[in-house]
Formats: structure tokens, C-alpha cells, sequence
């Protein structure tokens, strides 16, 4: 195979591992065709809350709600102004700068992040053009920006979809409802584009500042990212508690695959917030509340909430319970459970006992039986046995589904699934199974995974990624490029380098960089500099091998016009291409 071909395959590979915003999403808009739904009543009620408008919380402070799943906030200041989450696109950003425009014409001082997810970062561009303005966050958050390129990509894409209900649009009485905490998901839609500007104004642990007048207290306060931090307007008695306070029960472990969440400092985080007696609540999801004793009894019902599931789960994990077993055990109270702002449309407890186990114990459950269990296709063929064969299995499934044992009859139908993976009626017995799961689902992330998975089980819709090139572009220019370089070992086909050793070089002239790829009988060492003597060597300025990477740069041009070189024979180049597993053969 040519040379040129196998880079282009390479560069594919490449590109699998970069990006992760978490989300992807298709925009429901306002003014579609109603279409009759089969969706739970409260999580319908929950929509109401995301109303798109902008509120004014108090004097000179602004937030507009439903634009997006985020929120952005405008404080008023003498002669300028300044923003508090920008949204996670472009086109969401302007359309929330239109309406705050209306409101004052004073011009944009400072941006300030709460954290680094996307859909709070990515729309900055939009209230400044030029990208010169100050952005103030924590001084991690950079770094979290970063790790959005990252080699569990493909996968966190897919998740994501599914949890957020990418694909459910304009699908009949099984399109989406809501995202729980609002509207939509705009990141990374593929209509939508980003404008990440940099944070230049960072801190570690607390900022006292002034900006347009108004005097400004942030706070690092880990909660749903490690970089959360909350701001306090003192003289205002306005808290903006970024994502450790919204209108649902938190995701203190979300579905779409996370690291492990510190719930227990969540807690103490929002201990911060309830010291300062807040007149205002101005979250970054969901709308505000006002009023300092319903705030403060707002905070310490939340805390006290996520505080309960751990303790409670630890208590548990203690007397030797397992995750299936603590989360029959461990409930809210009635008192929290009943909570306005502990309803499970988004988090739920379930998923936070379980998430709890494995951040303090791991995988294993404790019991022998577990640690070398049968593999999926020897459990099924088990189960079938059990049942007379693989015809009773199925069977078995469809009598559980009739029966309204949804769970059980989702279970049994991927047992058979397993045996017989062209299999339509168990296909369809799955899908009709996680279908009625779905739709009775107060919970906006599981009713949109359900359904998800049940239209791909039918052939409905197909879950890929939309993201298109320029938008990734717009990311990642700012990425530093050895991660780039360093995504590579994760996608090493060890059947095709078990026997190889083979050091290769990456000069990138521009910014002054090298990185190594030392190929080692199955493992790939990423190393920081050039390495001695490589066996080849790749050079080429670091924004050409970013196009290259997102396939916005013809390689075979790209090697022909020199703008990428290599010394060392040309089959050594495709030997070490042919390493890597393409994303697309």
C-alpha cells in the first residue's frame, strides 16, 4: 500500500482520539411541529423550567435561560459589564449577547468560567470578537480544556449521544423531551460552531477583584469538575454557583462515563456558599432563586442530600454490601427526597451509590464468584440451557416483556442477542423493553439513553459522530501538540507490533517542539524530546499536522509540497503507519 495512502489512515486513527466535549446534540427547535409523546408528566413539567428568556435577577444582574443547556450570566457594572458562562457555541452566544444587548449597549470588560465543560466555554468569541479580553477561571481549567482531546473519544461520543439525546429528534413520540437541566445540548452539533477563548486571569484557590465597579470574591469550590468555582458579588448578596447547585438531584456520577466525582468535597463546596448567606441564587442551569433564608434552606438541602448518599453508601460498604445490593438500601429521606431541587432529572441516586463504590473500592464487588466470571457468550449460552435452548431463551424474553418485567426481558433478550446477533426478534423484544423503561423515566438521561438504544436496535438511527472538521479546528488550534502525539499509543495494534522495535521522531519547527513514539513489542512509549537516533523521522509545522489530523490538509500534497517531511526509507514511514489501527477501514 502506498505510503500516502496508509498516513491518511493514520491521520483518521489520530483524529478518534481528540475532542471529547462530552456532548453532542441536535437543537429542538421551539417553533417544530408538535407530535404527541409518550414522556413522563413530571419530566414534561421539568421543560417548563427552561423556558428561553432572559430574567432579571436583581439589579444589574441578567441571566438568560434556555438558550441552551447552559445558562449565561450578565452583571451590570458602572460603565461596562461582564459575563459569566458564555454557552458552548457560537450561534447559542449571540443569540444570548442579542438579548443582553438589549438590555444595556456598555461594553464587555472580563468573561469568567465556572469550570471548563463545554457548553460553558465554547461560545466566548461570540461576546469578544477579537479574543482580547480578560477570562478569568481557575488554574487548572486550562488544563481540563485540554484534556478534551482525549483517546476514550470515540466512546465518550457515543455515550454522550445516547445520554443526551442527540438522536432523538424529530422521531415521533420518542423524540426528546429535555436534557434535565435544560432544553438542549448545542455542543458540537454539527449546524454549530465554537469560539473557545483561553482563561488569562486564573487563581488557585480564592480571587478578590473589582470588575466595572462591581467588586468580585472567586471561590475554587470542587463539586462537578475538580476546577468548579463559584463567584460571590458581596456587596450585591448574589452567588453564582456555577454547576454544584442547579434544579435537579447532581450527577454525582454521570452515565456518559466520568472519573470519579469527590461527592463528599461537593458537600463541603457548597458548606462555602451557605456561609455566606446569599440573598441570590443564580445557577448555571435552571433559573434562580431569591430570598436568603429559601436560598440557604435551598443549599443545605442539596448538601445535605449528596452528603447522605455518601455517608449512607459508605455505612453500607462497610457491613460488606455490594452495588446491587446498596441501592436497594440507600434512599433520600422524605424530606430531601420531596425536595424541589432534588427531583432525579438529571442525577440519580442509584448511579450515585454505584459511582460511590467504585470510586472508593473499584471494580470488585467483593465476591469470588466475580473476579474470573464466565465471559457474556458462556453465560448466555449457559442461560439458553437453562431455558431448552436458545428458542426457549427468547421466549423466556418475550413472556418477561408481556409480563411488564421490563429489566428482566431487556436481560434475556441480550443473553439471545449473544447467541445470535442477527437476531430481529430479539433485537425487537430488547428494543420494545427499553422503550417502556424509557418512557416512564423521570430522569432526562435515562429516558434519552433507553429510547437512544432502542431506535439503533431497530435500525432507526445510527449513533456516529457529527463533528464537523472546522469546528474541531477552532478547538484544538489551541491544544498543545503533543497531545496529538501522545494520543497515538492508545490505538497501537499490538497482533501487528508484537515483534517490532522502532523509534520514530517528531520535530515540530514552529513552536519549537519534539516527541518520540518508541514502538516496543506491543507498547508504544510516548516521550517528551527528540529521541537519539530514531529510525524515522516526521517534520512538519504544528498547524499543518493538526489540518492533517482533522483531514482539512491532503497528505499526499501536504508530503509533495514538503510541508511535511521524513527522513528514513519510505517503507520504514509505512511499516510505522501500518502500526496503528485506522478509525475507518
Amino acid at each position: 500500500m502506498a505510503p500516502w495512502r496508509m498516513l491518511f489512515r493514520i491521520i483518521a486513527v489520530v483524529s478518534t482520539c481528540l475532542l471529547v466535549a462530552c456532548q453532542q446534540s441536535q437543537k429542538v427547535e421551539s417553533e417544530s411541529v408538535a407530535v404527541d409523546r409518550d414522556v413522563n408528566a413530571a419530566l414534561e413539567l421539568q421543560s417548563v423550567e427552561f423556558q428561553r428568556k432572559v430574567y432579571t435577577v436583581t439589579d444589574g444582574v441578567y441571566q438568560a435561560v434556555g438558550f441552551g443547556i447552559a445558562n449565561s450570566i450578565m452583571v451590570e457594572g458602572d460603565e461596562c459589564v461582564f459575563i459569566v458562562d458564555v454557552m458552548g457555541s457560537m450561534e447559542t452566544a449571540k443569540e444570548v449577547k442579542a438579548e443582553f444587548d438589549k438590555i444595556t449597549q456598555k461594553s464587555i470588560e472580563a468573561l469568567i468560567y465556572t469550570h471548563n465543560h463545554a457548553d460553558h466555554v465554547m461560545g466566548g468569541l461570540a461576546f469578544a470578537p477579537d479574543g482580547k479580553i480578560d477570562v478569568y477561571a481557575h488554574d487548572t481549567t486550562n488544563y481540563y480544556i485540554n484534556r478534551m482531546a482525549n483517546v476514550l473519544r470515540p466512546v465518550l461520543r457515543r455515550r454522550s449521544g445516547c445520554m443526551f439525546g442527540s438522536h432523538l429528534r424529530d422521531l415521533g413520540p420518542d423524540q426528546m423531551e429535555n436534557v434535565g437541566l435544560g432544553p438542549f445540548v448545542e455542543t458540537l452539533d454539527p449546524n454549530m460552531t465554537l469560539g473557545l477563548i483561553r482563561p488569562n486571569k486564573t487563581f488557585s484557590d480564592e480571587l478578590e477583584t473589582e470588575i466595572c465597579g462591581v467588586k468580585v470574591h472567586l471561590v475554587h469550590a470542587p463539586g462537578e469538575t475538580n476546577d468548579q468555582l463559584f463567584v460571590w458579588l458581596p456587596e450585591r448578596g448574589v452567588l453564582l454557583p456555577g454547576d454544584n447547585i442547579y434544579k435537579a438531584f447532581p450527577n454525582l456520577y454521570s452515565i456518559r462515563g466520568t472519573l470519579y466525582r469527590d461527592v463528599l468535597a461537593w458537600a463541603y463546596s457548597i458548606d462555602k456558599m451557605r456561609a455566606l448567606r446569599p440573598a441570590y441564587l443564580v445557577p448555571s442551569h435552571t433559573r434562580s432563586i431569591s430570598g436568603q433564608e429559601e436560598v440557604y434552606e435551598t443549599l443545605t438541602a442539596y448538601r445535605d442530600a449528596i452528603q447522605f448518599v455518601h455517608d449512607q453508601t459508605i455505612r453500607g460498604i462497610n457491613q460488606g454490601l455490594t452495588p446491587d445490593e446498596l441501592v436497594e438500601v440507600v434512599k433520600l429521606p422524605p424530606h430531601l427526597a420531596e425536595h424541589p431541587f432534588l427531583q432525579e432529572y438529571y442525577g440519580k441516586v442509584e448511579w450515585s451509590v454505584r459511582g460511590i463504590f467504585s470510586g472508593y473500592l473499584g471494580w470488585f464487588d467483593g465476591d469470588a464468584a466475580k473476579l474470573e466470571p464466565a465471559s457474556p457468550g458462556e453465560r448466555a449460552a449457559a442461560m439458553a440451557s437453562l431455558a431448552g435452548g436458545v428458542e426457549g431463551l427468547q421466549r423466556a424474553a418475550g413472556e418477561a416483556l408481556a409480563d411488564e418485567q421490563y429489566e428482566w426481558a431487556a436481560e434475556l433478550a441480550t443473553h439471545s442477542i449473544e447467541l445470535d446477533r442477527q437476531s430481529t426478534e430479539a433485537k425487537q423484544i430488547k428494543a420494545d423493553a427499553l422503550r417502556a423503561l424509557g418512557r416512564r423515566q423521570v430522569n432526562a438521561n435515562a429516558r434519552n439513553y433507553y429510547l437512544t438504544q432502542a431506535l439503533e436496535l431497530e435500525g432507526k438511527v445510527e449513533i456516529r459522530d457529527q463533528t464537523r472538521p472546522e469546528n474541531a479546528l477552532s478547538f484544538v488550534s489551541s491544544v498543545p501538540i503533543g497531545r496529538f502525539v501522545a494520543a497515538m499509543p492508545a490505538n497501537l495494534v499490538y497482533e501487528r507490533s508484537a515483534d517490532k522495535d522502532m523509534l520514530v521522531g517528531f520535530r515540530f519547527p514552529d513552536v519549537d517542539e519534539s516527541y518520540g513514539i518508541h514502538i516496543r513489542r506491543g507498547v508504544a512509549e510516548f516521550q517528551e524530546g527528540f529521541p537519539d537516533n530514531p529510525d524515522l523521522t516526521i517534520t512538519a509545522d504544528s498547524f499543518v499536522w493538526r489540518e492533517l489530523v482533522l483531514g482539512l490538509r491532503n497528505p499526499i500534497k501536504a508530503f509533495a509540497s514538503g510541508d511535511v517531511k521524513f527522513t528514513g526509507s519510505a517503507l520504514d514511514l509505512v511499516a510505522f503507519l501500518r502500526l496503528f489501527k485506522p478509525a475507518v477501514d
